[in-house]
């Protein structure tokens, strides 16, 4: 094997650049933004604010890129809520991805919703990174800054929230 080539691998990673990482990563924060916010120039302020924050204090970045941008959207979002009354939206093409076809289909999109809604924040967040956005626990977990252990305990209670509330819906007619 080449010297130069095994020095390389034993090399850290150079620092991705702040211009890199939004040039790569710009969409993804902005459908995780949009998904929760909306109307769309609002999640589209909301995408640049944090990009302005990332900007800020991109020298503080440790690990990658893209979980610390989602940690700032997360963030932000949080932010939005506090300032009104929080609206996911959910696409057709949401309901068409992998990660949803078991959970729901486009016509139990609203019901859905209305469940997902009514979980405590974090299990809200964690649920929604894990379906819509398909993360794994590990980057979940560095997004809402748990351990993987906690948020797979977090996901759990999700669930159990979940079924708990279409059952109860589904014995009361599908109407709560």
């Amino acid at each position: 094997m080449n010297e130069s080539l095994v020095e390389a691998t034993r090399l850290p990673a150079r620092p991705v650049s702040f211009e890199g990482a939004r040039d790569q990563y710009q969409a993804l924060v902005f459908a995780f933004v949009s998904r929760r916010i909306s109307p769309i120039e609002e999640a589209q302020d909301v995408t640049a604010q944090v990009f302005v924050d990332a900007f800020r204090q991109w020298r503080r970045l440790r690990g990658p890129a893209k979980l610390y941008l989602l940690g700032i959207a997360r963030r932000k979002v949080s932010d939005a809520y506090r300032r009104r009354r929080p609206q996911i939206v959910l696409r057709e093409d949401d309901c068409q991805t992998s990660g949803l076809d078991e959970f729901v289909s486009f016509a139990e999109a609203r019901e859905a919703y209305a469940i997902v809604m009514r979980l405590p924040a974090n299990e809200r967040d964690a649920i929604l990174m894990q379906v819509l956005e398909e993360m794994p626990v590990e980057e979940i977990a560095s997004v809402i800054g748990r351990s993987t252990k906690a948020t797979n305990s977090l996901l759990q209670r999700a669930r159990s929230h979940i079924a708990k509330m279409t059952t109860i819906q589904s014995s009361n007619g599908g109407s709560q």
